[in-house]
């Protein structure tokens, strides 16, 4: 039926009436006589016009449902008479006006999504007590400021999805004070002003989502009890300043966003944060703090980003239960990264670069799922997990496993064990651990000799070659080795060096036992890692130089003919200092021999190195009877140089020896080797015996000799002090007539004591 039938409208006192899914096209005035009806509903129809008076004497009708139909126009005023009409529904139809439709007082909520609304400014003409507001997908494109007035001030929830808005007036809900959910999203919207959200300190949710937003500043500084954050699916380039003092915050989501970088102020202030969405950006660093204070946080989301570390970043969130890492370009998690994060129920790691997860999930008790698909993992170990393995989904295809004995304790966990594909060795391809047996696993065939056998050991994350040679009666060591060789075992064969080893890398080789051999000299320094050595049993005379000595953990030496003399000193001290090492250092003892025969048999490191080489305490007391000749020399002449020094220098001086002259720095600069002090009447006696013997023959000294080298027209006294000043050394000549020069003698004295040398030669004559 096209039209309410007549029979429906007598029914006075129905109470509900709900004809969906129908085929009305109008409402008149079927309904004016049903005065207690309180809900209505005409969903899904055709109706096109509903006449003025339809609802006019509905006054107890509470809610209407008019959504679905093809409503082009209603008039202003219809729904004035229902008094208590609290909820109308009018989605999906063509509105484009609703002025004049809500004068209702006691209205609460209405539904106006999908519509042709493109104005809403004029619409709220009167004081109501709406709470919901819902214009979601309207042509509305933009809102004045006045739009969201007084008359709607109780309004707590106000959506405007897909709106097509591109900017909002800086108060546009100034006046929606007890405003608590607002929803923005699917706009065109770029930017909000900082201010739009002033005076909403009631708001618990903002929805942002999908809008062209790049930056928001400190548009929520003043909206401190907002809960609920949505900011998918637009251009935010950073945080920075965005979630200021928010201490009640605990859901953001910023997923598909063009983030790069979360730093340690980002979130500094979130401390509620329960649920955290970053996924879908261009992340490629996170700060080691930055979620350091976000110790409520339970789920969080880095999926789809740039990441090739976590930095140490989830430290702190020991209350995480959900962890989403998938498609990043993670290399490695640390056994420390994860290692508090104790309450961790699943984790999805698929898609990235990982190489290794060594214990990475130790500490991680409550893990139920755990996704590892599609990485660059090629071995696991046990200790990886905790010691009680509980995990129900664990995927771990897309990886190139490499079946050795490092994944032989899967076989204990046969579920988990079929979870695992191998890709290495050939031989194992596309097999599933769980079909192969230990044997398959720790068996090594490759580069392992006939005359030995060879088998995988797990250690940890890595693993080594056991190579089993003992009583094999092989005469060298063997040619073939793998090479990781980690223990190698040559016991109780007829081996007489070990000269072949240097031909194989032995860089993990831990393990060499060589007891009961024919060995008689090492000739190769040890590899730098290795730590046990047996060598009981062999013919060994002479121990290796002490430097070439690795640091060994362990040792046998015993039962090996150990020569006891003087070249045994450095061995003597190497069992004296590493005897906490040497497991049978009480039996390393000195052979028989014929130049010591009163060592055999004793233990060597028992010994004094005097009792080993008694020729060396002879070479002491030689030396010490050297030592005290020369000493007692040395003290004998530093006494006679001390106390005859200058006449010794003299008489060599005289001799010749002018190279052992010091020249005084003093002297330096002076034109006179001497000055000649004299008496008139000693004048000949100069000339005759002082002159010719320093002047005339080597090494040739310079004199001033008065009056022969005196200057014309000059004091005289003033002169031979200015010469006296200019010689290095002064000569007197002591006679009879010297008292005659007293004055000059005076001033030669007073000279000598003011320079504080020996510069007076005296001569008697």
């Amino acid at each position: 039926f096209l039209k309410i039938p007549i029979a429906i409208g007598k029914l006075t006192k129905l109470k509900i009436l709900h004809i969906n899914d129908g085929k009305l096209t109008g409402v008149d005035t079927e309904l004016q006589n049903m005065a207690d009806l309180l809900e209505l509903k005409l969903i899904n129809n055709n109706i096109s016009q509903i006449s003025l008076e339809a609802f006019s004497n509905s006054s107890n009708l509470s809610s209407i449902h008019l959504s679905q139909n093809k409503l082009i126009f209603l008039y202003p005023g219809i729904f004035d008479g229902c008094r208590n009409l609290k909820k109308i529904f009018l989605r999906k139809n063509f509105l484009k006006s609703i002025d004049g439709l809500f004068n209702l007082p006691a209205i609460k909520e209405i539904h106006l999504e999908v519509n042709k609304l493109e104005t809403i400014d004029n619409a709220f003409q009167r004081d109501i007590n709406l709470e919901y507001l819902h214009l979601s997908t309207n042509p509305l494109k933009r809102i004045s400021s006045s739009a969201f007035n007084a008359n709607v001030k109780h309004l707590r929830a106000l959506t405007l999805r897909n709106c097509e808005l591109k900017f909002l007036p800086p108060s546009i809900f100034r006046c929606l004070t007890k405003l608590k959910f607002l929803d923005l999203s699917n706009n065109l919207i770029e930017s909000l002003p900082v201010e739009i959200f002033h005076g909403l300190y009631m708001l618990l949710q903002v929805n942002l989502n999908e809008n062209r937003i790049s930056y928001l500043g400190e548009v929520f500084r003043h909206n401190y009890h907002l809960q609920k954050v949505f900011l998918s699916n637009n251009n935010l380039q950073t945080l920075q300043n965005l979630f200021p003092r928010l201490q009640y915050l605990h859901t953001v989501d910023l997923k598909y966003n063009n983030l790069t970088v979360i730093t340690e102020t980002d979130f500094s202030t979130c401390i509620s944060v329960r649920t955290l969405q970053l996924s879908n950006n261009s992340i490629y660093r996170i700060d080691s703090n930055a979620f350091l204070n976000m110790v409520e946080l339970k789920n969080l989301s880095i999926a789809f980003n740039k990441l090739t570390s976590l930095n140490g970043s989830l430290r702190n969130s020991c209350e995480l239960k959900y962890l989403w890492l998938h498609h990043n370009r993670l290399n490695e998690i640390g056994p420390s990264e994860m290692s508090k994060l104790k309450k961790l129920m699943r984790i999805n790691l698929s898609f990235n670069n990982l190489t290794n997860i060594h214990k990475a999930f130790r500490n991680l008790k409550r893990l139920r799922i755990l996704n590892l698909y599609g990485n660059k993992l090629t071995t696991i170990s046990r200790s990886t997990f905790p010691t009680r393995f509980i995990i129900k989904k664990f995927r771990t295809a897309g990886n190139p496993w490499i079946c050795d004995c490092r994944l032989s304790w899967l076989l204990e966990i046969t579920k988990l064990a079929n979870q695992f594909t191998c890709i290495f060795p050939e031989h194992f391809y596309k097999q599933k651990v769980g079909q192969l047996t230990t044997y398959n696993l720790t068996n090594w065939s490759d580069n392992c000799d006939k005359s030995c056998e060879c088998t995988c050991v797990p250690q940890e994350n890595e693993f080594f070659v056991r190579v089993d040679c003992s009583g094999r009666n092989i005469t060298q060591v063997p040619d073939n080795l793998p090479e990781k060789v980690g223990e190698l075992h040559l016991q109780n064969n007829l081996i007489s060096n070990l000269i072949k080893l240097e031909r194989h890398p032995l860089a993990h080789l831990k393990y060499l036992d060589v007891e009961r051999n024919f060995i008689n000299d090492i000739g190769f320094y040890f590899p730098k890692n290795l730590e046990i050595v047996k060598l009981a049993r062999n013919n060994l005379t002479r121990f290796m130089p002490y430097h070439a000595l690795p640091t060994i953990l362990s040792w046998t030496l015993s039962d090996n003919p150990w020569i006891c003399d003087c070249h045994t000193v450095d061995f003597w001290k190497f069992l004296n200092s590493e005897s906490e090492k040497i497991l049978d250092v009480k039996s390393v003892i000195c052979s028989q021999s014929e130049e010591k025969p009163k060592l055999y048999g004793k233990i060597i490191c028992d010994l004094t190195d005097f009792e080993l080489c008694p020729e060396k305490l002879l070479l002491y007391i030689l030396l010490g009877v050297v030592l005290s000749v020369l000493t007692f020399t040395a003290i004998g002449s530093h006494f006679v140089y001390t106390r005859y020094r200058y006449h010794l220098k003299v008489w060599l001086y005289s001799r010749g020896f002018s190279f052992l002259k010091k020249r005084d720095d003093s002297d330096l600069g002076k034109k006179h080797d001497a000055y000649v002090c004299f008496s008139d009447e000693d004048l000949e006696f100069v000339r005759e015996y002082i002159i010719p013997e320093l002047e005339d023959k080597e090494p040739f000294y310079s004199l001033f000799v008065s009056p022969r080298d005196m200057q014309a027209g000059r004091f005289e006294i003033d002169q031979q002090l200015e010469e006296m000043k200019n010689s290095k050394r002064i000569i007197i000549i002591v006679s009879q007539f010297q008292l005659f020069c007293q004055q000059r003698l005076v001033s030669y004295i007073c000279r000598t004591i003011c320079s504080e040398t020996r510069l007076i030669s005296p001569f008697i004559h």
